[in-house]
């Protein structure tokens, strides 16, 4: 809970207008590996997110840890709490783990690349929706 890691942690210039924007026309949820609490206390509180989230769910929320991603177990848990089906969730994300779990789930993903995988990467995964950072989100979902 040190704040090495928040510190290294940059906020895409317009991401809570972003959020804000979305919470109005989309239920929104987290699916991670970051602890919880580190997201709430340092992250949001260091960016002034607002809790804009339906659902956090956490690999800390869970009990078996093979159910991490790439496993579909979050998504699902997720969907099933805001009672909506695969074909009407998107999971946005910027690493290869993100992009097998929604796959498997049986979601759309989209990638941004502003994290672990770039355009190529993404490609080979098969992703069809790959975006330069999150301020194209909105208009990459009124696209699909």
């Amino acid at each position: 809970m040190g704040d090495t890691f928040v510190n290294c942690l940059e906020f895409i210039n317009g991401g809570n207008k972003l959020i804000e924007q979305l919470s109005t026309k989309y239920k929104l949820a987290i699916a991670s590996g970051i602890n919880p609490r580190l997201l709430q206390e340092k992250i949001f509180s260091k960016f002034g997110v607002k809790n804009l989230f339906s659902e956090i769910l956490t690999v800390y929320d869970i009990d078996d840890p093979s159910h991490a991603k790439p496993h579909p177990y979050l998504l699902l848990e997720i969907m099933r709490r805001l009672d909506v089906k695969p074909e009407e969730t998107i999971m946005v994300g910027d690493a290869r783990g993100d992009v097998q779990m929604a796959q498997n789930a049986g979601v759309i993903p989209i990638v941004v690349l502003t994290g672990h995988l770039n355009k190529t990467e993404a490609e080979s995964l098969g992703v069809k929706y790959i975006i330069k950072d999150v301020n194209e989100l909105d208009s990459a979902l009124s696209n699909i």
